[in-house]
Protein backbone atom coordinates (compact mmCIF):
# COMPACT_ATOMS: atom_id res chain seq x y z
CA UNK A 1 0.00 0.00 0.00
CA UNK A 2 2.85 2.38 0.86
CA UNK A 3 4.54 1.63 -2.46
CA UNK A 4 1.30 2.18 -4.35
CA UNK A 5 0.69 5.45 -2.52
CA UNK A 6 4.19 6.64 -3.39
CA UNK A 7 3.60 5.81 -7.03
CA UNK A 8 0.32 7.71 -7.04
CA UNK A 9 1.93 10.75 -5.42
CA UNK A 10 4.80 10.66 -7.93
CA UNK A 11 2.39 10.36 -10.86
CA UNK A 12 0.37 13.25 -9.49
CA UNK A 13 3.49 15.39 -9.28
CA UNK A 14 4.39 14.58 -12.88
CA UNK A 15 0.88 15.37 -14.10
CA UNK A 16 0.82 18.60 -12.10
CA UNK A 17 4.14 19.66 -13.59
CA UNK A 18 2.94 18.81 -17.09
CA UNK A 19 -0.24 20.82 -16.58
CA UNK A 20 1.53 23.85 -15.12
CA UNK A 21 1.36 27.04 -17.10
CA UNK A 22 4.58 27.74 -19.00
CA UNK A 23 6.70 30.74 -18.20
CA UNK A 24 5.84 33.22 -20.93
CA UNK A 25 8.70 35.40 -22.17
CA UNK A 26 7.90 38.35 -24.39
CA UNK A 27 10.74 39.83 -26.44
CA UNK A 28 10.45 43.39 -27.71
CA UNK A 29 12.96 43.63 -30.57
CA UNK A 30 13.84 47.17 -31.60
CA UNK A 31 14.74 48.35 -35.08
CA UNK A 32 17.93 46.95 -36.54
CA UNK A 33 20.80 49.41 -36.75
CA UNK A 34 24.58 49.65 -37.21
CA UNK A 35 26.58 47.54 -39.65
CA UNK A 36 26.55 43.85 -40.60
CA UNK A 37 26.03 41.62 -37.56
CA UNK A 38 25.67 44.53 -35.10
CA UNK A 39 22.53 45.62 -33.21
CA UNK A 40 20.48 42.99 -35.02
CA UNK A 41 17.74 42.95 -32.44
CA UNK A 42 15.15 40.83 -34.23
CA UNK A 43 17.55 38.05 -35.21
CA UNK A 44 19.07 38.08 -31.71
CA UNK A 45 15.70 38.04 -29.96
CA UNK A 46 14.53 35.18 -32.17
CA UNK A 47 17.66 33.16 -31.45
CA UNK A 48 17.43 33.72 -27.68
CA UNK A 49 13.71 32.91 -27.72
CA UNK A 50 14.35 29.67 -29.58
CA UNK A 51 17.11 28.81 -27.09
CA UNK A 52 14.72 29.34 -24.17
CA UNK A 53 12.08 27.13 -25.77
CA UNK A 54 14.50 24.21 -25.88
CA UNK A 55 13.66 23.87 -22.18
CA UNK A 56 10.15 22.47 -21.57
CA UNK A 57 7.84 24.83 -19.74
CA UNK A 58 9.04 28.04 -21.40
CA UNK A 59 7.19 29.82 -24.20
CA UNK A 60 8.76 32.76 -26.03
CA UNK A 61 7.19 35.32 -28.33
CA UNK A 62 8.88 38.14 -30.27
CA UNK A 63 7.19 41.43 -31.18
CA UNK A 64 8.65 44.46 -32.95
CA UNK A 65 6.33 47.17 -31.57
CA UNK A 66 5.25 48.04 -28.06
CA UNK A 67 2.80 45.30 -26.96
CA UNK A 68 -0.82 46.05 -26.24
CA UNK A 69 -2.03 45.74 -22.65
CA UNK A 70 -3.46 42.23 -23.11
CA UNK A 71 -0.25 40.86 -24.65
CA UNK A 72 1.91 42.43 -21.95
CA UNK A 73 -0.34 41.14 -19.17
CA UNK A 74 0.13 37.54 -20.35
CA UNK A 75 3.93 37.79 -20.09
CA UNK A 76 5.91 36.72 -17.04
CA UNK A 77 8.87 38.77 -18.27
CA UNK A 78 9.52 41.41 -20.91
CA UNK A 79 12.92 41.38 -22.63
CA UNK A 80 13.85 44.62 -24.37
CA UNK A 81 16.64 44.24 -26.93
CA UNK A 82 16.83 47.50 -28.82
CA UNK A 83 18.73 50.72 -29.31
CA UNK A 84 18.62 52.92 -26.23
CA UNK A 85 18.61 56.57 -25.19
CA UNK A 86 16.68 58.57 -27.85
CA UNK A 87 15.55 55.36 -29.62
CA UNK A 88 14.55 53.38 -26.51
CA UNK A 89 11.07 51.85 -27.01
CA UNK A 90 10.19 52.40 -23.33
CA UNK A 91 10.95 56.13 -23.21
CA UNK A 92 7.27 57.02 -22.73
CA UNK A 93 6.22 53.69 -21.18
CA UNK A 94 7.86 53.80 -17.75
CA UNK A 95 4.58 54.05 -15.83
CA UNK A 96 3.31 51.00 -17.71
CA UNK A 97 6.51 49.10 -16.90
CA UNK A 98 6.23 50.10 -13.25
CA UNK A 99 2.71 48.64 -13.05
CA UNK A 100 3.95 45.51 -14.85
CA UNK A 101 6.71 44.98 -12.29
CA UNK A 102 4.45 45.87 -9.37
CA UNK A 103 2.44 42.81 -10.42
CA UNK A 104 5.53 40.67 -9.83
CA UNK A 105 6.68 40.45 -13.45
CA UNK A 106 10.24 40.50 -14.78
CA UNK A 107 12.07 43.10 -16.86
CA UNK A 108 15.22 42.38 -18.88
CA UNK A 109 17.32 44.89 -20.82
CA UNK A 110 20.08 43.87 -23.23
CA UNK A 111 22.94 46.01 -24.57
CA UNK A 112 21.90 49.61 -25.41
CA UNK A 113 18.43 48.99 -24.01
CA UNK A 114 20.04 49.15 -20.56
CA UNK A 115 20.02 52.96 -20.98
CA UNK A 116 16.89 55.10 -21.14
CA UNK A 117 16.73 58.64 -22.59
CA UNK A 118 17.14 61.45 -20.08
CA UNK A 119 14.49 64.14 -19.74
CA UNK A 120 17.33 66.55 -20.54
CA UNK A 121 19.59 64.60 -22.91
CA UNK A 122 21.98 67.55 -23.33
CA UNK A 123 22.87 67.66 -19.64
CA UNK A 124 26.43 66.61 -18.83
CA UNK A 125 25.33 65.42 -15.35
CA UNK A 126 22.30 63.15 -15.56
CA UNK A 127 22.40 61.30 -12.25
CA UNK A 128 19.48 63.29 -10.86
CA UNK A 129 17.44 63.26 -14.06
CA UNK A 130 13.85 62.24 -13.17
CA UNK A 131 13.42 59.81 -16.05
CA UNK A 132 16.74 58.15 -15.38
CA UNK A 133 15.90 57.84 -11.67
CA UNK A 134 12.59 56.21 -12.58
CA UNK A 135 14.36 53.75 -14.89
CA UNK A 136 16.91 52.86 -12.20
CA UNK A 137 14.09 52.01 -9.80
CA UNK A 138 12.89 49.47 -12.36
CA UNK A 139 16.15 48.04 -13.71
CA UNK A 140 18.48 48.68 -10.77
CA UNK A 141 21.17 50.20 -13.01
CA UNK A 142 21.35 52.48 -16.03
CA UNK A 143 23.71 52.95 -18.97
CA UNK A 144 23.86 56.70 -18.35
CA UNK A 145 25.35 59.19 -20.80
CA UNK A 146 28.46 61.04 -19.55
CA UNK A 147 28.82 58.50 -16.71
CA UNK A 148 28.98 54.96 -18.10
CA UNK A 149 31.61 53.71 -20.56
CA UNK A 150 31.01 52.09 -23.95
CA UNK A 151 33.93 50.52 -25.78
CA UNK A 152 35.04 47.27 -27.41
CA UNK A 153 37.16 44.96 -25.28
CA UNK A 154 37.62 41.34 -24.25
CA UNK A 155 35.71 40.63 -21.06
CA UNK A 156 36.54 37.72 -18.77
CA UNK A 157 33.80 35.85 -16.88
CA UNK A 158 35.61 34.05 -14.08
CA UNK A 159 32.87 31.55 -13.27
CA UNK A 160 30.01 30.75 -10.92
CA UNK A 161 29.24 33.37 -8.28
CA UNK A 162 26.71 31.51 -6.16
CA UNK A 163 23.73 33.19 -7.82
CA UNK A 164 21.14 31.07 -9.69
CA UNK A 165 21.77 33.07 -12.87
CA UNK A 166 25.35 31.78 -13.03
CA UNK A 167 24.37 28.11 -12.67
CA UNK A 168 26.14 25.96 -15.20
CA UNK A 169 28.06 28.89 -16.65
CA UNK A 170 31.72 28.02 -17.06
CA UNK A 171 34.50 30.64 -17.28
CA UNK A 172 34.60 32.27 -20.70
CA UNK A 173 35.93 35.25 -22.65
CA UNK A 174 33.82 37.51 -24.83
CA UNK A 175 34.91 40.22 -27.28
CA UNK A 176 32.03 42.69 -27.35
CA UNK A 177 31.01 46.25 -26.54
CA UNK A 178 30.19 45.62 -22.88
CA UNK A 179 29.24 48.84 -21.08
CA UNK A 180 30.41 49.40 -17.52
CA UNK A 181 30.51 52.02 -14.75
CA UNK A 182 26.71 52.10 -14.64
CA UNK A 183 24.62 54.34 -12.40
CA UNK A 184 22.78 52.31 -9.75
CA UNK A 185 19.45 52.64 -7.97
CA UNK A 186 19.32 54.83 -4.87
CA UNK A 187 16.83 52.58 -3.07
CA UNK A 188 18.33 49.09 -3.31
CA UNK A 189 21.51 47.33 -4.35
CA UNK A 190 21.96 45.34 -7.52
CA UNK A 191 23.54 41.88 -7.41
CA UNK A 192 26.62 41.96 -9.60
CA UNK A 193 26.69 38.78 -11.66
CA UNK A 194 29.55 39.38 -14.11
CA UNK A 195 32.28 41.29 -12.32
CA UNK A 196 35.13 42.59 -14.45
CA UNK A 197 38.23 44.76 -14.44
CA UNK A 198 38.30 46.55 -17.82
CA UNK A 199 41.60 47.71 -19.34
CA UNK A 200 42.46 51.32 -18.56
CA UNK A 201 42.46 52.22 -22.26
CA UNK A 202 38.73 51.53 -22.54
CA UNK A 203 38.23 55.01 -21.04
CA UNK A 204 39.26 57.74 -23.48
CA UNK A 205 40.49 61.26 -22.57
CA UNK A 206 38.05 64.13 -22.22
CA UNK A 207 34.28 64.12 -21.82
CA UNK A 208 31.91 62.31 -24.18
CA UNK A 209 28.51 60.65 -23.83
CA UNK A 210 30.03 57.20 -24.35
CA UNK A 211 33.72 56.77 -23.66
CA UNK A 212 35.17 59.34 -21.32
CA UNK A 213 34.32 61.10 -18.07
CA UNK A 214 36.08 61.94 -14.81
CA UNK A 215 33.76 59.77 -12.72
CA UNK A 216 34.72 56.61 -14.60
CA UNK A 217 38.43 57.55 -14.69
CA UNK A 218 38.49 58.01 -10.92
CA UNK A 219 36.67 54.71 -10.38
CA UNK A 220 38.82 52.61 -12.70
CA UNK A 221 42.21 54.35 -12.75
CA UNK A 222 42.50 55.75 -9.23
CA UNK A 223 40.31 53.65 -6.93
CA UNK A 224 40.72 50.45 -9.00
CA UNK A 225 37.08 49.60 -8.40
CA UNK A 226 35.59 46.40 -9.71
CA UNK A 227 33.06 46.89 -12.50
CA UNK A 228 30.27 44.65 -13.84
CA UNK A 229 28.43 44.05 -17.09
CA UNK A 230 25.57 41.81 -15.90
CA UNK A 231 23.38 42.12 -12.83
CA UNK A 232 20.15 41.13 -11.16
CA UNK A 233 17.82 43.42 -9.24
CA UNK A 234 15.23 41.96 -6.86
CA UNK A 235 13.04 45.07 -6.92
CA UNK A 236 11.80 46.07 -3.44
CA UNK A 237 8.37 47.07 -4.79
CA UNK A 238 7.91 43.87 -6.78
CA UNK A 239 9.30 42.07 -9.77
CA UNK A 240 12.81 41.15 -10.81
CA UNK A 241 15.15 42.79 -13.32
CA UNK A 242 18.15 41.39 -15.17
CA UNK A 243 20.56 43.42 -17.26
CA UNK A 244 23.38 42.47 -19.62
CA UNK A 245 25.34 45.16 -21.44
CA UNK A 246 26.93 42.92 -24.10
CA UNK A 247 25.16 41.87 -27.27
CA UNK A 248 26.46 44.51 -29.68
CA UNK A 249 27.62 41.71 -31.97
CA UNK A 250 25.06 39.15 -33.08
CA UNK A 251 27.91 36.63 -33.09
CA UNK A 252 28.15 36.82 -29.29
CA UNK A 253 25.01 34.66 -28.99
CA UNK A 254 26.95 31.73 -30.48
CA UNK A 255 29.11 31.64 -27.34
CA UNK A 256 27.46 28.89 -25.27
CA UNK A 257 28.23 30.25 -21.80
CA UNK A 258 27.36 33.85 -22.66
CA UNK A 259 24.05 32.67 -24.10
CA UNK A 260 23.41 30.49 -21.04
CA UNK A 261 24.09 33.39 -18.67
CA UNK A 262 21.50 35.51 -20.50
CA UNK A 263 18.77 32.88 -20.84
CA UNK A 264 19.30 31.97 -17.17
CA UNK A 265 18.85 35.65 -16.32
CA UNK A 266 15.69 35.89 -18.40
CA UNK A 267 14.11 32.87 -16.69
CA UNK A 268 15.15 34.17 -13.26
CA UNK A 269 13.47 37.50 -13.99
CA UNK A 270 10.27 35.60 -14.82
CA UNK A 271 10.36 33.87 -11.44
CA UNK A 272 11.41 30.52 -12.89
CA UNK A 273 13.62 27.90 -11.29
CA UNK A 274 17.01 27.55 -12.95
CA UNK A 275 18.37 23.98 -13.09
CA UNK A 276 21.67 23.17 -11.43
CA UNK A 277 23.37 23.02 -14.83
CA UNK A 278 21.57 26.10 -16.14
CA UNK A 279 19.40 26.17 -19.24
CA UNK A 280 20.84 24.01 -21.98
CA UNK A 281 20.53 25.02 -25.62
CA UNK A 282 22.09 23.84 -28.84
CA UNK A 283 25.10 25.79 -30.12
CA UNK A 284 23.95 27.71 -33.20
CA UNK A 285 26.11 27.04 -36.22
CA UNK A 286 27.13 29.59 -38.84
CA UNK A 287 24.06 28.94 -40.98
CA UNK A 288 21.76 29.59 -38.02
CA UNK A 289 23.69 32.72 -37.01
CA UNK A 290 23.39 34.22 -40.49
CA UNK A 291 19.67 33.51 -40.77
CA UNK A 292 17.39 36.53 -40.69
CA UNK A 293 20.06 39.21 -40.92
CA UNK A 294 18.66 42.13 -42.92
CA UNK A 295 21.90 43.73 -44.11
CA UNK A 296 23.82 43.10 -47.27
CA UNK A 297 26.34 40.40 -46.47
CA UNK A 298 29.89 41.70 -47.16
CA UNK A 299 30.82 38.38 -48.77
CA UNK A 300 31.04 36.33 -45.58
CA UNK A 301 30.75 32.59 -46.18
CA UNK A 302 29.30 30.05 -43.78
CA UNK A 303 32.63 28.21 -43.77
CA UNK A 304 34.60 31.34 -42.80
CA UNK A 305 32.10 32.29 -40.10
CA UNK A 306 32.09 28.76 -38.67
CA UNK A 307 35.87 28.87 -38.46
CA UNK A 308 35.70 32.22 -36.63
CA UNK A 309 32.97 31.00 -34.26
CA UNK A 310 35.05 27.91 -33.44
CA UNK A 311 38.05 30.12 -32.66
CA UNK A 312 35.93 32.36 -30.44
CA UNK A 313 34.57 29.31 -28.62
CA UNK A 314 38.15 28.41 -27.69
CA UNK A 315 38.74 31.85 -26.16
CA UNK A 316 40.48 33.55 -29.08
CA UNK A 317 39.67 37.16 -29.83
CA UNK A 318 37.93 37.52 -33.17
CA UNK A 319 37.93 41.24 -34.05
CA UNK A 320 34.39 41.25 -35.45
CA UNK A 321 34.47 45.03 -35.85
CA UNK A 322 37.30 44.78 -38.38
CA UNK A 323 35.13 42.71 -40.73
CA UNK A 324 31.90 44.69 -40.66
CA UNK A 325 32.38 45.72 -44.29
CA UNK A 326 34.68 43.08 -45.74
CA UNK A 327 34.91 39.28 -45.96
CA UNK A 328 36.10 37.12 -43.11
CA UNK A 329 39.32 35.23 -43.90
CA UNK A 330 38.67 31.71 -45.12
Amino acid sequence: MKILLTAVVSLSAVLAAAAAEPKRILFLAGDNSHAWGQHKHLAGSTLLGDSLEETPGIAAKVVTAWPDAATLAKADALVIYADGWHAHPANDKLAELEAFMNAGKGLVALHWATGIQAADPEAKEQGGDPRRKQWRELMGADFEAYHAISNFWKTDFAGALGHPVSRGVKPFLLYDECYFHLRESDSAKVERIWKVQPPAETIEPGLSPYRGNDHARASLHERKEEQYVAWTFPRPKGGRAFGFTGGHFHWSWAKDDARKLVVNGILWSAGGEIPARGLESKTPDAKRMMAGLPDKNPDWTEAALQKALDRAAKGETVPWLDFANKPLPE
